[in-house]
């Protein structure tokens, strides 16, 4: 590499005349061969006058990287400054490390040594080139707040490790927000390994990364056992908070293999400076007071039934925010020691002994992982509060379904279901979210895991079905399907499906090798399902051709599985267009369009032009079996009887409850619902369950059709939801459906009136054989 001071030679002057003539800095030595290096002394002069050496040290990124500057425990010979100008960087840094000066109780120094004397605070600002002047100026301010105590401040974002000396290199910690329960003072806590990099020739040790699984300790100076569901954790034989405390064998052996990392922890009452004795420590825990800690932390103690060779402490304390922060600690024996064997643990004298032992504080890299927290860089584009609520069904996660899957999932959409049957091949990793470590697997399993890793946050659940075997009733209510299978047999069924339910999907493909993308959304009753395209394509008509590309055609090589060629680099990008418009339509509502190709191309013979979107609606067609309902049924009912049915859900809004319709068909088929039951004696009616006394709705339906000469009769269900949600369940939308087709039911399509548990009804038409829709509720 050319060095920096052959490309920047004015700046090397300007540089070594400053350093030789600066005012807060007597020069010693200066020296330029592979580094450029200047030794002397910071001069104070604040109550007498001081010396302070350092050794400054300019990397091969200058200008742009600021000058290393080091406090050292003496002054440098000229020797050593001449040996340490001719390393490399990495070597230089190594053997400076022996005799810097580590500053352990105070900011601004990192673990390394090195000084932190600027901070840049707005990355859109164009670049700044320092100079030294400019920073042995900020360096003087540091050296002086050794004599004055007063050193200059720095940023409230600077993280509390960062200037610690000695940072755990093979330790990584995640905490929840469960550890920062302010109720809690002292106790101990728990993480489980959360992933485990074993030492290869990139990494030279052991990584082991932990996640916060739970945490107790004294509520009002009492110690309270908490329990806590464990089960998300995979913790083998650990299933709730009470397992740690009885499984004392399990737990010893999976702290033991490092499946589990325990800490006593205490809080305090404020960030304490970086400290490096355990002296310092233990006078931190006791907020100032090393008596105190020391007695807080014989209390505590009882758990070590030796001396061990090393152990973790936390500390939760609020920051220079007020933000609360857990910060875990690895406190290691010193080389030398003998065990101690805890008799009693009130003896406060045998636990200093004890700690003196320790000579050694490593801090942990702690990390806050709360929801909030881990989707805070997604920022509003992708907005938590909103789709945390939201459900999508994937149908398919090959290589277009998988990336689809991933950006959903690292958007927060709360609830995943990802369906195929296929398996992981070798070639398929290709282009594929898996590699080829998962080959032989299904893919939905491959990709559960990868997701999972990706968002911790999320419920994701893998099915390994056939589609043709769909049951919408499978399906979450509410919930968007998102299919990417690109065979029209699996989604004309899929299709169908969907639609008779009235469940809205999104379809993708990709075309032309990936040049090109169809995206369709389908809302029954709004837009054009994926039966009405074909027919618009057959027509000639809405439907843009897409041709296909004669120079990228359908490989056939699997059976019965054609495979659309195109590059990984493509389909990330038509993924990530899809998930775009899905979590737009999650967050903002229905957009006016719901037809979407982008192309890299001009297709010609078509609007399609090169690197755009085209959008447009297409409408149901008129001749989709789908799509063409009959005409809509108008449903009327009495004041009366809506009244009589809130009467009814006031008594208890906190369960379901209902019953049977009757009324009769007016000369255009409308409905006018005249009278309604209640729930009868031997209705079940729960939270979640209700079913009808059926003999009493029987009886109530047999009188009403013989008092009203056989005029009225059967015409619908009505119940209600214990929530605010008034729509119909896939349950509700089954039952009626069979009504519908069942002969002994004397409709081909009843009515069902849903309330809130507010009193707010809905109402849906069920006729046998199309989809359910929504119907206006008339009163008269």
């Amino acid at each position: 590499m050319l060095q920096w001071f052959k490309k920047h030679p004015e700046f090397l002057r300007r540089e070594s005349n400053a350093l030789a003539n600066d005012s807060n800095y007597k020069e010693l030595f200066q020296y330029r061969d592979n580094l450029f290096i200047s030794h002397g002394n910071i001069v104070v002069r604040a109550n007498g006058l001081h010396r302070f050496p350092i050794l400054v040290l300019y990397s091969d990124a200058t200008p742009y990287r600021l000058p290393m500057i080091f406090p050292l425990e003496r002054q440098l010979s000229q020797e050593e400054i001449v040996n340490l100008s001719k390393l490399q960087l990495s070597e230089a840094l190594e053997n400076i490390k022996s005799f810097t000066k580590f500053y352990y109780n105070l900011r601004h120094q990192n673990s390394s040594g090195e000084l932190c004397t600027l901070e840049r605070e707005d990355l859109d600002k164009p670049i700044n080139i320092y100079g030294i002047s400019t920073i042995l100026q900020r360096v003087t301010d540091w050296h002086i707040g050794h004599i004055t105590g007063e050193y200059p401040p720095d940023s409230e974002d600077v993280n509390f490790i960062a200037h610690f000396n000695h940072i755990s290199s093979n330790l990584k910690f995640f905490y929840s927000e469960q550890f920062l329960d302010l109720s809690l003072t002292e106790g101990d806590c728990y993480a489980n390994l959360f992933k485990f990099i074993p030492q290869d020739p990139i990494f030279t040790e052991n990584k082991y990364i932990y996640f916060g699984c739970f945490i107790d300790g004294k509520k009002n100076g009492i110690f309270t056992q908490i329990d806590v569901d464990l089960t998300r954790f995979g913790i083998k034989d650990i299933k709730t908070s009470l397992d740690l405390y009885s499984k004392n064998s399990t737990v010893e052996g999976f702290l033991k293999d490092k499946i589990l990392l325990k800490a006593s922890w205490f809080h305090i009452n404020s960030e304490p400076a970086p400290f490096g004795t355990i002296e310092e420590l233990i006078t931190i825990i006791g907020n100032g007071e090393y008596q105190h800690g020391l007695i807080r932390l014989s209390q505590s103690i009882h758990n070590f039934k030796s001396l061990d060779e090393y152990f973790y402490l936390g500390l939760r304390f609020p920051n220079r925010k007020g933000i609360y922060e857990f910060q875990l600690f690895k406190v290691l024996k010193k080389e030398l020691s003998e065990g101690y064997v805890i008799e009693q643990t009130d003896n406060t004298q045998k636990i200093k002994e004890i700690f003196d032992c320790y000579n050694k504080i490593e801090a942990i890299q702690s990390e806050k992982l709360t929801e909030e927290s881990f989707h805070q860089r997604n920022s509003k584009r992708a907005d938590y509060d909103i789709l945390k609520d939201a459900s999508i069904n994937i149908f398919g996660v090959g290589a277009l379904g998988s990336e689809i899957a991933d950006c959903t999932t690292k958007a927060g959409i709360g609830d995943i279901m990802l369906v195929d049957n296929q398996v992981m091949h070798a070639h398929n990793s290709v282009r594929h979210l898996a590699g080829m470590e998962y080959i032989g697997i299904p893919k939905v399993i491959a990709v559960w895991q990868i997701l999972n890793s990706h968002n911790p946050f999320i419920k994701i659940s893998p099915f390994t079905g056939d589609l043709y075997q769909l049951d919408p009733e499978n399906l979450k209510d509410d919930s968007i399907t998102i299919c990417s299978i690109a065979d029209d047999n699996v989604e004309g069924f899929i299709n169908q499906q969907l639609v008779l339910s009235n469940k809205p999907a999104f379809y993708v493909r990709a075309l032309r090798g990936g040049k090109t993308a169809r995206i369709f959304r389908v809302i029954p009753e709004k837009d054009a399902c994926f039966h009405c395209l074909s027919l618009y394509r057959n027509e000639n008509e809405y439907f843009i051709e897409i041709p296909e590309d004669a120079e990228y055609p359908t490989l056939k090589n699997e059976c019965n599985n054609p495979i659309r060629p195109a590059s990984a680099a493509d389909l990330k990008l038509i993924a990530s267009i899809a998930s775009r418009f899905i979590i737009e339509h999650l967050q903002s509502g229905e957009s006016e369009n719901n037809h979407w190709v982008w192309s890299t191309d001009t297709i010609d013979g078509t609007v399609i032009n090169s690197n755009s979107i085209y959008s447009q609606y297409i409408p149901p067609h008129k001749d989709c079996v789908y799509c063409n309902y009959k005409q809509k049924i108008q449903v009327t009912i009495s004041e009366d009887c809506i009244s009589f049915m809130q009467d009814l859900i006031r008594e208890n809004p906190t369960i379901e409850t209902g019953g049977v319709m009757a009324g009769i068909k007016d000369e255009k088929g409308n409905i006018v619902i005249t009278h309604v039951s209640g729930p009868g004696p031997k209705a079940v009616m729960s939270s979640t369950k209700f079913e009808k006394d059926i003999e009493f709705c029987q009886n109530f339906l047999d009188e009403i059709y013989q008092n009203s000469n056989q005029t009225t009769t059967y015409v619908g269900e009505w119940h209600s939801h214990p929530s605010t949600n008034n729509h119909p369940s896939e349950t509700d939308v089954k039952s009626l459906t069979e009504i519908a087709i069942e002969k002994n039911y004397l409709t081909d399509c009843p009515v069902m009136i849903i309330f809130s548990n507010q009193g707010n009804p809905s109402c849906t038409l069920h006729p046998a054989d199309t989809p359910y829709y929504f119907s206006d509720l008339e009163m008269k």
